[in-house]
């Protein structure tokens, strides 16, 4: 099965998605970017591949992704 790698990161002033090879969005906050990489996740999720998310907080650690499934 074929997994996907998603992370909401804080870049500046803003938030973005970003995965392999790609880095998309601007977001104002973090929850408005994990709303948005959830959305994505579910597209994926649909046609059968596992996807991982991490989410940085606001002190830019980045704890460990969950499966979404």
């Amino acid at each position: 099965m074929a997994e996907v790698h998603y992370g909401v990161v804080r870049v500046g002033n803003y938030w973005s998605i970003v995965g392999e090879h790609l880095r998309f969005g601007h977001y104002e906050t973090q929850h408005q970017a994990t709303e948005a990489a959830s959305r994505l996740a579910e597209q994926s999720t649909g046609v059968g591949m596992s996807v991982l998310l991490a989410v940085q907080e606001e002190d830019f650690t980045l704890p460990r992704s969950t499966l979404l499934s």
